[in-house]
């Protein structure tokens, strides 16, 4: 995975269009030997240059409204994260197409944080827990090697949290016409210890009727040397969502009549979800070099209240409104168990765990009703691997490795009748994956690769707990398959001081065998079936570039062809995907570091709403223009913010609810926004 730079000669220079707050780096050193560093597949610190990998970075900002997980990637070409203007569904997130079935959050990708997984071991994940505002960068790797990181890894997203350097207290203020954002933070630093503490409150009246929200975070992260020999990383995160109201999607025809518009059966049925989160996190790394070995722990708990948009009365029903505890902890490590001039190998496991105890009851139109749904839910996870890096020559680079998986999934359910049979059941699945890479220098500055790999993906929890005819747990599912390769050039040019450049292109291609599909969606039940063969290939490009001191440019994109390869829907798209995807951003510095005026641009194609292709989305292209300046006064700073997104008001798709069998797929962006804000820290 991309790391930082090397911050004994390199120094980053951010570009943060806070319109939409993506974010780029670029290196700002004239020498020819300074390289980006990343941390590859193999874990450990390499040139990027040298990495067989799609690797990508963003750094996010320090100052706006940063909401939507979204605003953190869509500035990385091969990703696709939708922002759904909807606080009550999290943001779904596609790689290279994977994790594109998802009605709402994350599958098909592996979410970490710090190094601690945020997905469940059956593959399941959300990003809305993070307190955004504490990320420093999140870094994306894609591809083959990706799968080596176990279950439903089609790709990985790692999220970093802020360091302290120095000691401080601030405050900020932000807000919209519908938006209001309150932050405090506090650091401090003195030597090799350091403890941060951020609290942040955020509510909305919504975009459209019925999407009021209100959510509170906060983190404590500790760091501090143990007697010299290891490092320890202690972090607490809390989140609470007191109120989503949900305003549910539109039909493609009553989102073309009115855009801002919310359906009857959100008031009706009064949707909303209620969400708590609490998690402790420990990690231990040695003290001088922190890729020797590390060892991370983590238990936390996680309560979701959700009344959805039907009454679920019927006994063979899971009900309208759901009530869900999660407990979930693991363990993993690996250490470098070999080490030459020019080879690695690494070692490590992992085991991970989580039980659900789940109720479902009558939604009786806004309240409470009958219990119709009660089981536990249970996942446990245990991984080995193994990784190697080895450099035969000077130019060349080779890494790969093995993992082996023991999935087991269990479902024990306590709503028996007459009309509705125990619906209890196990899986277990055994899976291995493997990845090589191959990495030549071409030059200083130029490099190709090539990787290969096979990986695979479980169905989850939710995804085993109904067979089409609603007699039980779907046993017959199997884990999907994928075989993927892909091959490009990368390069990272320093003309002068003033000017340098980066870039890569990737082409790829991956083939999956028994892919997940909605069998069927109905009363609140949503079964599953393996039943598609997909083909999906594309090409992938990226570019960051310093003209002089006073302007940069980032340009990325992506064209993915992804279809079904089965007789069935052979042809067909695969929903919720844009074939074509481009991203433009400058960045004018007036006076260098203290003002910055953005400009960004987005273009993403038709998105289909289905399997069968029956209906799409149309695309879009939008603009945004933000504007930020900073004072120092001594030991004071002070950071203004203006953004207006979505600049021509133009009325558009922000996501779309796949194989939606109520026909509510579409789900509107906001209109034009106008955004402002205020930030202030003392050092001391």
């Amino acid at each position: 995975m991309s790391r930082a730079i090397n911050r004994s000669s390199t120094a980053l220079v951010v570009l943060l269009p806070l319109c939409q707050h993506n974010v780029i780096a670029q290196t700002q050193n004239s020498s020819a030997e300074t390289e980006i560093i990343v941390i590859s597949a193999a874990q450990q610190r390499e040139s990027w240059l040298s990495s067989p990998t799609s690797t990508e970075l963003a750094f996010a900002p320090e100052q706006g409204l940063i909401i939507d997980s979204a605003q953190l990637l869509n500035s990385i070409s091969g990703v696709q994260a939708d922002s759904r203007a909807n606080f009550a569904q999290d943001t779904r997130v596609s790689i290279r197409g994977f994790g594109s079935r998802s009605p709402f959050g994350v599958r098909s990708l592996y979410l970490q944080q710090d190094g601690i997984p945020i997905s469940t071991p059956d593959g399941q994940g959300q990003l809305s827990s993070i307190l955004l505002d504490n990320i420093d960068r999140v870094e994306v790797l894609k591809g083959p090697l990706a799968a080596l990181y176990g279950n439903a890894s089609g790709g990985v997203i790692s999220l970093y949290s802020k360091t302290p350097l120095q000691s401080n207290a601030g405050a900020a203020i932000a807000g919209s016409e519908q938006h209001r954002q309150y932050r405090l933070y506090a650091d401090w630093v003195e030597g090799d210890n350091s403890l941060s503490a951020s609290l942040k409150h955020f509510d909305t009246a919504g975009y459209r009727e019925h999407s009021a929200a209100k959510k509170q975070q906060a983190q404590f992260l500790y760091r501090t040397p143990v007697v010299q020999t290891a490092r320890l990383t202690a972090r607490l995160d809390y989140a609470r969502d007191p109120q989503l109201q949900d305003p549910l999607g539109l039909s493609l025809q009553s989102w073309q009549t009115q855009p801002n518009q919310t359906d009857a059966a959100a008031t009706r049925f009064d949707t909303e979800k209620n969400s708590r989160q609490r998690q402790l996190s420990l990690s231990l790394s040695d003290y001088q070099q922190a890729d020797l070995w590390q060892l991370n722990t983590w238990l936390g708990d996680r309560h979701i209240g959700q009344r959805l948009a039907f009454t679920g009365s019927a006994l063979t029903s899971a009900g309208g409104e759901v009530v869900l505890q999660r407990q979930f902890s693991g363990i993993s490590g690996d250490i470098r168990l070999l080490q030459g001039n020019n080879y690695q190998l690494r070692i490590g496991a992992t085991m991970v765990q989580s039980d659900d105890d789940r109720q479902g009851y009558v939604n009786d139109f806004g309240q409470r009703g009958e219990l119709r749904r009660n089981q536990t839910d249970s996942a446990e996870n245990k991984d080995a691997f193994l990784r190697f890096n080895w450099q035969p020559a000077t130019r060349w680079q080779v890494q790969g490795g093995w993992r082996y998986s023991d999935l087991a999934l269990l479902v024990d359910d306590r709503f028996i009748n007459a009309v509705n049979p125990d619906d209890s059941g196990s899986k277990r699945f055994y899976n291995h994956a493997v990845a090589l890479g191959l990495s030549y220098r071409l030059g200083d500055s130029l490099s190709t690769f090539f990787s290969t790999g096979r990986g695979f993906e479980t169905p989850t929890l939710a995804e085993i707990a109904y067979q089409r005819d609603g007699s039980g747990v779907n046993l017959a599912l199997d884990a999907s398959t994928n075989t993927q390769w892909e091959t490009g050039l990368k390069w990272q040019l320093h003309d002068n001081a003033d000017s340098n450049s980066n870039g890569s292109i990737s082409l790829f291609n991956v083939s999956t065998e028994n892919e997940l599909l909605v069998d069927s969606a109905t009363g609140g039940r949503t079964s599953y079936r393996n039943a598609a063969k997909t083909q999906r290939h594309g090409l992938e490009i990226q570019l960051s570039w310093q003209q002089n001191p006073y302007l940069r440019h980032r340009f990325n994109g992506h064209y993915l062809s992804a279809e079904f390869a089965d007789a069935g829907l052979k042809g067909n798209s695969l929903p919720g995907i844009a074939s074509t995807q481009l991203h433009w951003q400058l960045a004018y510095l007036p006076w260098q570091h203290n003002s910055e005026i953005s400009l960004h641009s987005q273009y993403r194609s038709k998105v289909y709403l289905d399997d069968a292709n029956s209906a799409h989305s149309p695309g879009a292209i939008t603009f945004a223009l933000s504007a930020k300046h900073s004072q120092q006064f001594t030991q004071l700073t002070l950071d203004y913010w203006l953004a207006l997104d979505n600049i021509t008001d133009k009325a558009y798709v922000g996501s779309v609810i796949v194989n939606q069998s109520n026909g509510r797929a579409i789900e509107p962006a906001p209109g034009r926004q106008l955004s402002a804000g205020i930030a202030a820290h003392y050092s001391f």
